[in-house]
């Protein structure tokens, strides 16, 4: 929760900060037109990609294979398109590497990876031995 809090607190200062480095060297017009260039980018990617998600998975389910990577690779891409859409330079950035299917498949398998490390850790945690001691005696 505090790290969601800090995001809405810092994400537009570093949107304004780098809207006036840029702006600066770029101008006005041009920033404004590499701004609405990235939102229609972030609108294509999420209506496009969020059709052919449901159809990657379903032929993924049909042909015996793992969907979960399928499922998390296209839910990157919803969240680039979310990245593209929010005004700034800032966001873009990640939201152009998310575009880029090398760096979205390394995403997602970091991802499992950590998820399932984490889920063994929670499961030894859980079989430790244990005295149960009552106390209604």
């Amino acid at each position: 929760m505090r790290n969601l809090f800090l995001i809405f607190i810092f994400l537009p200062i570093i949107e304004i900060y780098f809207f006036v480095k840029i702006g600066t060297e770029i101008g006005a017009i041009s920033t404004i037109i590499f701004t609405l260039i990235t939102a229609m980018l972030g609108i294509f990617t999420i209506k496009y990609q969020g059709i052919s998600s449901f159809i990657q998975a379903k032929q993924s389910i049909f042909s015996n294979e793992e969907p979960a990577i399928e499922i998390l690779s296209n839910f990157a891409l919803f969240i680039c398109g979310l990245l593209l859409l929010i005004p700034g330079f800032f966001t873009d950035f990640f939201g152009i590497l998310l575009i880029l299917p090398i760096v979205r498949k390394t995403l997602v398998k970091y991802l499992i990876k950590k998820a399932g490390s984490n889920f063994k850790n929670s499961q030894k945690s859980r079989h430790k031995d244990y005295i149960d001691v009552d106390s209604d005696n």
